[in-house]
């Protein structure tokens, strides 16, 4: 059963906003046997982020609790941090093939005014004064991106100075990001970023005779480049924000959960960019024997987040928290080529990184996201459990500590936002029984 919730919120910066949170969290500990955590990841306001977590928490209770043992007195600790939406809308005008440049260019002003943007906590307004200098000298260059080369590096140089150089990483080629000199940049981002979905049966495109299909940003010129540019600094200030608030703040409220609870079995769960949250509060928690696992729900970071090696030379971002055993317990990825988010976002790394990206974002793309391919290039994956089953009251899954099980959800998932049912849930029962 689910013993209780508490929502916590952290701001900007990692903190605790509200103390007596904390405090109703960690009284609340003494008879359970788990502790649930769960971040969202898109959701841009309370109403959305609560009412995941509801529709979760339901679900779990759907798909039934062990009645005693590992799993069946649950705490929950709902994480709210101020996060941007990250859906399809937003990396393509129009949502789909647009090709009007006034679409274009309302989105670009969009884009930037979401940089803009820099809320203390979730749902609130705020701007930084420093934040919208920069962005109103970006916008003033938008009528000369066309013709002006001086244009264009400043608009670029705007750009990168609202950024932290310390979060980029070569799994997602934000360190070219912050590296290329700017013309390049721009002319890696101007033309069409097309992604290839492999469709079936009710395949992602609709298409049912199977094959594939191409939807993509296939918008061209300076200012789809702006706008692909301003899209990824947000896609960057989000990574930056949740690594941020995981490592600094979740990290520290479960440190003195540990502190009064040694052996309490932790479980991060995390949806979008709440999967790099929970991830990065893995590499933060000091190393225990606790049991602790990982849920990433169609998380939006590097599909080689987890990689060794994933270039011959690099490790991913998180790579510390299987090498040094930091998450003991089982580490589930749910993946689908119907999430277009993901699916189209992340080509855009390709861009920067080479010429001659053409139809990108599977498995085979080097920048890929996890939530489209599952994790990457990493040795601890188990091929036991592939997929992402329809809840039924007979199955059970077989995760295993230690190992990370990849699973394929076209059929259990159908967009970015859809990790709430009940094929989620049962997951996530097993993974709570892992001991």
């Amino acid at each position: 059963m689910i013993t209780g919730h508490c929502d916590i919120e952290f701001t900007k910066d990692g903190l605790v906003h509200d103390e007596q949170q904390v405090t109703r969290l960690l009284d609340g500990l003494t008879d359970t046997t788990d502790l649930l955590v769960l971040a969202h990841g898109w959701n841009n306001d309370k109403a959305e982020a609560t009412t995941l977590y509801d529709t979760l928490l339901t679900s779990l209770a759907a798909v039934g609790l062990p009645e005693s043992g590992p799993g069946s007195r649950v705490a929950v600790m709902r994480v709210l941090w101020p996060s941007k939406k990250f859906a399809l809308e937003s990396l393509i005008p129009g949502g789909g093939a647009a090709s009007a440049t006034a679409a274009n260019d309302a989105a670009l002003l969009t884009a930037l005014q979401q940089l803009e943007q820099d809320p203390e906590l979730l749902g609130a307004d705020g701007t930084d004064p420093t934040r919208t200098t920069m962005v109103e000298h970006a916008i003033a260059q938008i009528e000369d991106l066309d013709t002006s080369a001086d244009a264009r590096r400043e608009y670029v140089l705007h750009i990168r100075n609202l950024l932290d150089p310390n979060e980029a990483h070569a799994d997602d080629a934000s360190t070219e990001f912050l590296d290329l000199d700017p013309e390049t940049l721009f002319h890696r981002f101007t033309g069409e970023v097309p992604v290839l979905l492999p469709t079936g049966p009710g395949g992602a495109a609709g298409n049912t005779s199977g094959g594939a299909a191409f939807l993509g940003d296939l918008l061209s010129g300076a200012k789809a480049a702006a706008r692909r540019i301003a899209n990824f600094a947000t896609y960057y200030t989000m990574k930056t924000r949740a690594g941020t608030v995981g490592r600094t703040g979740v990290a520290g409220v479960l440190g003195r959960a540990r502190e009064r609870h040694p052996g309490l079995p932790i479980h991060l769960t995390g949806h979008s960019f709440g999967g790099r949250l929970v991830t990065a509060t893995a590499t933060a928690l000091p190393p225990s024997d606790a049991p602790l696992s990982l849920a990433l729900l169609q998380a939006a970071f590097s599909h080689n987040g987890l990689a060794q090696r994933f270039d011959g030379q690099h490790d991913g971002a998180f790579r510390a928290v299987l090498a040094e055993h930091r998450v003991n317990g089982p580490v589930i990825v749910t993946h689908t080529k119907n999430d277009l988010a993901v699916g189209v976002a992340y080509p855009l790394a390709s861009r920067i990184a080479r010429d001659n990206a053409a139809a990108l974002g599977d498995h085979n793309d080097p920048y890929g996201g996890m939530g489209r391919n599952g994790a990457q290039h990493t040795p601890e994956t188990d091929p036991t459990e592939q997929l992402l089953r329809k809840a039924t009251p007979t199955h059970h899954y077989t995760f295993a500590a230690g190992k990370v099980f990849n699973l394929k959800a076209d059929a259990t998932i159908t967009d970015h936002g859809d990790v709430a049912n009940q094929a989620v849930a049962q997951a996530l029962r097993d993974v709570l029984r892992v001991r």
